[in-house]
């Protein structure tokens, strides 16, 4: 793949390394098939430990742009440590939802902050049964989880599941339509709609971590 660019370039709040991350994301790219030639940003706010992830994967002008909480590839049981095996599904993940934004049958995707709880889910799913069919090591169990958080706890929420878990080519259409077939068969409390950031700055409040990590 073309060159990987990571911000910051020194962390100062964590142990992580940005040659690491650059290098990892690059073997990731390679076993996942990631189109060679697109230039990668990633960017991870430092400031934000764990339990506070969340991630991003938009394209600008034809360069993919990553941005993880710092959370994302913290260790759990070790404050301000890169975990590998954290980092490597978070990157692998968002690189093939990257992919499909490249991928015919996904024209006019919306940006991800634009994205509903439900549309990021049914995208997560499909993503992580791919790696996971690539011997990356998913937890099948706690994606199962969080899906029917979003969508419901209920048969046609399980099959629906199943048929993304098991998927490799499908389209945004098809995406959308998984997210049609759960909310019908969804008997809770319609949530109040989340409030979004105007701009991806409002997922960046002031730095939530000791200075001390």
């Amino acid at each position: 793949m073309a060159r990987v660019r990571v911000v910051p370039e020194t962390f100062t709040m964590v142990a992580y390394d940005s040659g690491t991350i650059a290098g990892l994301t690059e073997e990731v790219a390679a076993r996942i098939g990631f189109p060679d030639g697109v230039e990668v940003s990633i960017e991870v706010d430092e400031g934000l430990p764990l339990p506070l992830t969340g991630s991003i994967a938009d394209l600008v002008d034809g360069r993919g742009e990553l941005w993880f909480s710092g959370g994302n590839f913290e260790h759990p049981q070790h404050r301000g440590q890169f975990d590998e095996a954290s980092a490597r599904i978070w990157i692998g993940r968002d690189l093939l939802r990257l992919a499909d934004r490249l991928s015919s049958g996904w024209e006019g995707v919306p940006a991800d902050e634009d994205l509903t709880d439900q549309q990021r889910a049914v995208w997560d799913l499909f993503a992580d049964g791919r790696l996971a069919r690539l011997g990356f090591e998913v937890r099948e169990s706690l994606r199962r989880y969080h899906f029917r958080l979003a969508h419901g706890f209920n048969d046609v929420v399980d099959t629906v599941f199943e048929r993304l878990w098991r998927s490799d080519l499908l389209t945004w259409a098809d995406l959308e339509a998984c997210c049609a077939e759960t909310a019908a068969a969804d008997t809770r409390e319609k949530p109040k709609d989340r409030q979004k950031p105007k701009d991806r700055q409002g997922l960046r409040p002031t730095s939530l971590r000791p200075t001390s990590a």
